[in-house]
């Protein structure tokens, strides 16, 4: 583990970009379960996964920052 706040920091974000990537992932197999049963719902889970994926951008542009 980092010793120093800006190490902890980068530390955090990288955590916060392997759940957000794993997030995706899960995101990416409701849409396959609930193929064209709920087509809103299919939309609503991929909005989610485009919220996801902006954030984590978001979160790598704030890393690679530090």
């Amino acid at each position: 583990m980092a010793g120093n706040t800006r190490g902890k920091i980068k530390e955090h974000l990288q955590g916060c970009h392997r759940n957000m990537d794993w997030q995706m992932v899960h995101l990416d197999k409701v849409v396959v379960l609930i193929k064209d049963h709920n087509p809103k719902l299919t939309e609503a889970i991929k909005a989610l996964h485009a919220a996801t994926h902006t954030l984590d951008e978001s979160v790598q542009a704030v890393y690679g920052l530090i």
